[in-house]
């Protein structure tokens, strides 16, 4: 019995040597995937000052609109129940992106799409002709590490011009604000390190949270957040088992909602169940959504004009007009 006694005791010894020296296999192995950031010019932080001449707007019932009657709806259109800022995945600014500020523009979101490619000296993160071709550029330039969403200076830029974004819509109202990003705009959206209580929720689109990325999440768990997956969509890693909500623990299980589908779409908002899903949950997040009232069509029109003439409202201006 002594003998056996010892076995047992060299035995769990070499099994407890075993765990740990796997255990510092993995951590390596964790060390390795979690990439220290590769600053280039394209990152800069300055570069995020001049993000709204870089994006796109649009307003319930209006669609796409220019600035100044973003602007106005925002302030006045009793239809805006909030405002959605969308980031675009890693090849730039699609007509995926039309597509998903269409979605919130009919549930009562104004919507701001900033291209963040459009930073000097930027590249795409999948550069490619095609579907494949740009699948084998952002393995290419996930390898080399700088332009790729791996690299946290690169998301760092991307939430610069996202704050940037954030800070335009409160000085226009005190709505809701959703994060909300597809792809690499997803890891953006989940790279978000602030506690606002304005932000009210993050979407993320097609978009998975696997080993090699762990070490970009920043999101507060007391952020509500959605999530679509599919489980063999290519360039989502580990998609099947790639959902986010181990970053929503001790108490904050509730905040976190996910759709997992079969299939290998890519694409955001690509289905009907996936549609009724964040229809359901923005209802939930947001009171009156998906909610319109009526108004009348030149309700706005004072204060767009106002905005791009104001020369032509001076106290002077006026009295002529009135002659």
């Amino acid at each position: 019995m002594p003998y056996l006694l010892g076995r047992v005791r060299r035995e769990r010894s070499s099994g407890i040597a075993a765990f740990l020296l796997g255990l510092g296999s993995l951590l390596a192995t964790m060390a390795t995937l979690a990439q220290q950031p590769r600053m280039v010019e394209a990152y800069k932080t300055e570069y995020a000052e001049r993000i709204l001449e870089r994006s796109v707007f649009y307003g319930p019932r209006h669609g796409g609109v220019y600035r100044a009657k973003f602007e106005a709806q925002v302030r006045k259109d009793p239809n805006v129940r909030g405002v959605v800022i969308h980031n675009h995945g890693c090849g730039g600014m699609w007509g995926w992106e039309t597509h998903v500020a269409q979605f919130y523009y009919r549930r009562g979101f104004a919507v701001i799409t900033p291209e963040f490619i459009a930073r000097p000296h930027n590249r795409t993160g999948c550069p490619g002709s095609g579907n494949d071709d740009a699948l084998r550029g952002g393995g290419k330039n996930f390898r080399e590490g700088v332009f790729t969403a791996r690299n946290p200076a690169r998301l760092d830029a991307r939430v610069d011009d996202t704050l940037a974004v954030v800070r335009y819509v409160k000085s226009l109202t005190d709505k809701p604000i959703l994060l909300s990003g597809h792809s690499e705009g997803a890891r953006t959206a989940y790279h978000w390190p602030y506690v606002d209580p304005q932000i009210v929720g993050a979407i993320l689109h097609n978009q998975s949270c696997s080993a090699a990325y762990e070490h970009l999440w920043q999101l507060a768990p007391t952020i509500p957040t959605w999530q679509v997956l599919e489980r063999s969509d290519p360039w989502a890693p580990s998609a099947a088992s790639g959902g986010c909500g181990h970053h929503f623990a001790n108490g904050h299980e509730g905040n976190f909602t996910l759709l997992m589908q079969d299939g290998n779409n890519h694409n955001p908002l690509n289905n009907k169940e996936a549609q009724d899903s964040l229809d359901q949950w923005l209802k939930r997040i947001v009171p009156g959504a998906g909610v319109s009232v009526e108004t009348h069509n030149e309700h706005l029109l004072d204060a767009i004009q106002r905005r791009i003439y104001p020369e032509a409202f001076t106290p002077a201006a006026e009295t002529r007009e009135n002659r």
